[in-house]
């Protein structure tokens, strides 16, 4: 069985980190991640620990927000450690929350912004049903047993609430925290998100802009996973284009 890998797409001097979604891999942004690089961008795509293993308990036996954000310091630290010093950051849901600290704590990440990102207190209910779903068609692809597949699914539902309820602690600090940010975010809304509530992406403009610039782009029938979608080409392009704009590359280099 392959699994899912990290990515590291090599170009030029500025760098660009791309983070996952909850329960995703780097797969959702890989399409993305060389699309940037083709403009001349070096691409990082870490995996968030947990994640992209055989099993989804591996997600709430090893991971947590506070392990995630420290894979993103991983990421930045690497990037800056192998000479890059203009970094933007994205992530798309989860991914978004520990892409808008990073632009708060970090000199070296001069633009960043988020996808489908909950930095305000949303309705969860339909992540974790989601999940539940999703999970349970892996493990019987996987062709385990039906007492097996029991027994992990009732483990996953005794954790996915507690899971995401921690989450939501850890968001309301960074919430805070991005108050006043003078840094460009690139922010995108799915028209049509099927998990949570459609106008995230526009609070969060609204909440950032009397100090930050701010583009905001809404994509008509795009779902969560926007990126994964063929909405995607559209995103990748407005995403390019932000970047030329804030972190151009030397193509004389």
């Amino acid at each position: 069985m392959d699994l899912p890998q990290a990515f590291y797409f090599k170009a030029g001097e500025p760098a660009v980190l791309l983070l996952h979604t909850f329960s995703g891999t780097p797969n959702d942004v890989r399409i993305m991640g060389r699309g940037l690089q083709k403009r001349g961008y070096t691409v990082l795509g870490p995996m968030f620990a947990g994640h992209g293993t055989a099993d989804p308990r591996q997600i709430f036996k090893t991971g947590a927000p506070d392990r995630w954000w420290q894979d993103t310091r991983t990421a930045i630290q690497q990037l800056i450690n192998d000479g890059h010093s203009e970094i933007a950051v994205f992530g798309e849901s989860l991914g978004g929350l520990f892409a808008m600290k990073a632009l708060a704590q970090f000199d070296e990440v001069v633009a960043g912004g988020t996808i489908d990102t909950p930095l305000f207190k949303v309705d969860t209910s339909r992540v974790a049903a989601r999940f539940l779903l999703e999970c349970r068609g892996w493990y019987q692809k996987m062709k385990l047993a039906t007492d097996e597949v029991t027994e992990r699914m009732q483990y996953l539902s005794q954790h996915i609430d507690e899971m995401l309820t921690t989450i939501e602690t850890f968001t309301g600090p960074v919430h805070d925290e991005i108050r006043g940010l003078t840094k460009p975010v690139f922010i995108a809304q799915a028209d049509a998100d099927e998990l949570i509530d459609r106008d995230i992406g526009q609070r969060l403009a609204d909440y950032l802009s009397p100090s930050a610039p701010v583009t905001y782009r809404h994509y008509p029938e795009a779902p969560h996973v926007m990126t994964f979608s063929p909405q995607g080409r559209q995103l990748t392009k407005d995403i390019g284009e932000f970047l030329e704009a804030v972190m151009p590359v030397n193509h004389s280099n």
